[in-house]
């Protein structure tokens, strides 16, 4: 029997995207609640090995939280021992202490930096082919390839001690974390993933049970490039303002709710595992 764990996890064979409202942080009134709610939200992704994670404007999407939501989850999906260089300190990442860790495969890089050790490295200046790359506490090393200052870029350690010379590299079919896009306009977001080549499903309670359409959803995978899963805000679903042609399935994955309302969180967890468990998560 094929273990349905293994490490380090493989990426989808299909791109999974989950898409979601900048609202989901219109119910925290502080800094601090908000930032909580989007470390539960970059955990739900990674868990389920999201590929992107595309955000939108609802009707009660805030400018702020839009902002705060794409800075904080790319703030987590960051290489760790990167992330001095790659974020100065300002006063939306105040609370970032409070962000769960990942524990993507790539985040977790052993304590001494020996050759063959994999990581992710910050090219901070290039003469010719010749780069100048930061590795966090064990200072700078120095790396070959057609890089400019900014790339982030994998490498593997060559040779270690005074001189740390690194070569490109690659985390090959591992899992890392996900991308983090957005388009204001949840109608322009799934067009443009439907141009890609996506299979596009609504969680909702107002969808049918998703056992019921797990094996068109299946076919219609086949010849998808993946799949896009969107969620509601805190107060409305997308059925309730957006027209149910723009998708190709309404899925309830939580039928007979026994709450009045199901959060955005919770509602993630429930489909993303349902998915996995009827679609497959070794085919998907």
């Amino acid at each position: 029997m094929t273990s349905p764990f293994e490490w380090p996890p493989r990426r989808r064979r299909k791109k999974l995207a989950v898409a979601l409202p900048a609202s989901v942080l219109a119910t925290e009134e502080t800094l601090e609640l908000k930032t909580l709610k989007t470390g539960i939200i970059g955990r739900i992704l990674a868990v389920y090995r999201v590929d992107q994670a595309a955000l939108f404007m609802d009707p009660e999407s805030r400018e702020g939280d839009l902002k705060l939501l794409k800075l904080l989850l790319e703030y987590m999906v960051s290489p760790p021992h990167l992330r001095r260089k790659l974020y100065p300190i300002t006063r939306e990442l105040s609370a970032a202490a409070l962000l769960p860790p990942l524990r993507i495969y790539s985040h977790d890089i052993p304590e001494e930096l020996r050759p063959g050790v994999k990581l992710d490295v910050l090219i901070e200046s290039c003469r010719g082919l010749e780069c100048k790359a930061y590795i966090g506490r064990w200072g700078y090393g120095f790396i070959r390839g057609f890089f400019k200052p900014g790339d982030v870029v994998t490498a593997t350690v060559e040779s270690a001690g005074d001189n740390i010379v690194l070569s490109p590299s690659t985390w090959g079919e591992a899992y890392t974390g996900f991308k983090v896009k957005v388009k204001r306009k949840v109608e322009d977001l799934i067009e443009s993933l439907r141009v890609e080549g996506y299979l596009i499903v609504l969680a909702s309670k107002y969808g049918g049970w998703i056992y019921e359409v797990r094996d068109s959803i299946k076919s219609r995978l086949l010849n998808s490039k993946g799949l896009l899963v969107l969620f509601g805000g805190p107060y409305k679903c997308l059925y309730e303002y957006t027209n149910g042609k723009l998708y190709d399935f309404i899925v309830n994955t939580i039928p007979l709710q026994g709450a009045l309302t199901v959060r955005t969180e919770e509602a993630m967890i429930a489909t993303l595992s349902a998915l996995d468990n009827t679609l497959g998560y070794f085919n998907m």
